[in-house]
């Protein structure tokens, strides 16, 4: 909170501009600009505002101002320096590699995005079908078709040039989830849902159709402001917080906010099976109002999965 304080001084008035800082808990610091013997303009108040904030940043009472909506300037350029390493990398591979590199990215987002909801299938077993066209023994056709869709899907969105509206949200589900246990296939749910070890309770199956409306309304405006890794992340948590799909939520989820990083030229991730509860954690903030949260955290992951030091061209 910034105010005006008057200071009394052996019969003198001395004015200063202060703000208030939570550093720990109920603990606060106080920082004030002294602007004269006579009340500030607002030339000066600004002044002495941008003066504290300064001081404040340097002494770790808050955060740098940061021209995007949650990632903080650094983060941004970091994810900028990855977008530009992973393009010219990639540039770089010949035909062969870039198809190698495509296909291992392919089984192991598909296994990782699969296993999170349940698939049984292993990394191993997913390249057997994705990669070499063999049918593992034991797996059924539910896992086997989940593997198959999502390389099918993969294929449809790198090609698709539109943007992101209700007839390609519907196609991507029904590309990930035909001839599955999925019982509504490319179409909103007809029931209420809710999501299993969570608080969180979606939209009566009423209700998604006015909400996903909303979302497509959300998202023309937030594209023209946010940062791509923010509006997909988000968008992300959207989708999963409206649930508007009788199966196949978070995949359909997960490969929209892939499409909208690769719209950008951004490279695409996976979340992996082994980070699920931090993944979930993520979510749940978002469903408590906080989609920071899932912001940092996609940002984090996209900067572990893509450096390049140590990165050898594939032949």
């Amino acid at each position: 909170m910034t105010y005006l304080e008057k200071i009394e001084r052996k019969g003198k008035t001395y004015y200063y501009i202060t703000k208030n800082f939570r550093v720990i808990g109920k603990k606060w610091k106080k920082i004030r600009k002294y602007v004269g013997d006579m009340p500030p303009s607002k030339e000066q108040t600004k002044k002495a505002v941008r003066e504290i904030e300064e001081e404040a940043i340097k002494k770790g009472f808050m955060k740098p101002v940061s021209k995007h909506s949650y990632l903080a300037d650094d983060e941004a350029e970091k994810l900028q320096d990855l977008k530009e390493v992973f393009n010219k990398w990639y540039g770089k591979l010949s035909s062969v590699g870039k198809k190698k590199y495509e296909n291992d990215f392919v089984v192991r987002f598909t296994y990782n995005s699969n296993a999170i909801e349940g698939n049984r299938l292993s990394l191993r077993e997913t390249s057997m079908i994705l990669t070499e066209n063999i049918i593992p023994a034991g797996a059924t056709p539910n896992d086997y078709n989940e593997a198959i869709n999502s390389k099918d899907c993969y294929e449809f969105m790198k090609e698709y040039g539109g943007e992101f509206n209700q007839k390609f949200l519907l196609k991507i589900h029904e590309l990930l989830t035909k001839n599955t246990n999925c019982k509504i296939i490319g179409s909103y749910r007809n029931h209420d849902v809710r999501i299993s070890g969570s608080d969180w309770v979606p939209p009566s199956h009423e209700k998604v159709k006015e909400a996903m409306r909303k979302v497509l309304q959300w998202y023309y405006s937030a594209k023209k402001k946010m940062h791509t890794v923010e509006l997909g992340a988000i968008l992300h948590n959207k989708l999963v917080r409206i649930h508007p799909f009788a199966d196949g939520n978070g995949r359909t989820s997960r490969v929209v906010m892939n499409w909208i990083l690769m719209k950008s030229k951004f490279p695409m991730f996976y979340v992996e099976l082994r980070d699920k509860i931090k993944y979930y954690e993520a979510i749940e903030e978002g469903d408590k109002g906080n989609d920071e949260a899932i912001v940092h955290y996609i940002a984090k992951v996209l900067m572990e999965q893509h450096t390049f030091k140590s990165q050898k061209e594939i032949k």
